[in-house]
């Protein structure tokens, strides 16, 4: 039996592996969501964010900013700038600050939307996005809504 035919098939194929790119690499906009919200001692807010990768690879983020309104009211303008890799379809939380707000109801939940853009420095992207939920305090925890 002649080896040639297979032995060239096989190099072939293993060629043509070594040439391949793998998956494709999709880019998806990411978006943002208030995971926590405490209302510190001196008033202001520590509020959790968590950003969200829905790209087919990791990405590094660089900042999130965000208009914010609580119960229907402007609460103010957050910011947060970070060096963070986010694996692919994978999120990781930042903190931001924002000084005051209007005061937040103890005993019940309250309806938030954020509005603003998200930037990653690998790949260069920049996504806008708007992100309305609900947080309920937190039981046991005072100033402090999930």
């Amino acid at each position: 039996m002649n080896l040639r035919i297979p032995l060239a098939a096989l190099a072939l194929g293993a060629a043509l592996a070594a040439c391949s790119s793998g998956p494709p690499r999709r880019v998806h906009p990411s978006t943002a969501s208030i995971q926590q919200l405490a209302v510190e001692a001196d008033g202001s807010w520590r509020l959790t964010l968590r950003l969200q990768n829905f790209s087919t690879f990791p990405m590094r983020y660089s900042s999130v900013e965000a208009k914010l309104s609580i119960d229907g009211k402007d609460a103010g303008t957050l910011s947060a700038t970070t060096d963070l890799e986010i694996l692919a379809n994978s999120g990781e939380t930042v903190v931001a600050r924002l000084q005051g707000g209007p005061p937040l109801p103890p005993e019940r939940d309250i309806p938030y939307q954020l509005e603003g853009t998200i930037r990653t420095s690998e790949p260069n992207e920049s996504f806008d996005f708007e992100r309305s939920s609900r947080l309920s305090p937190v039981p046991g925890v005072a100033n402090t809504w999930r």
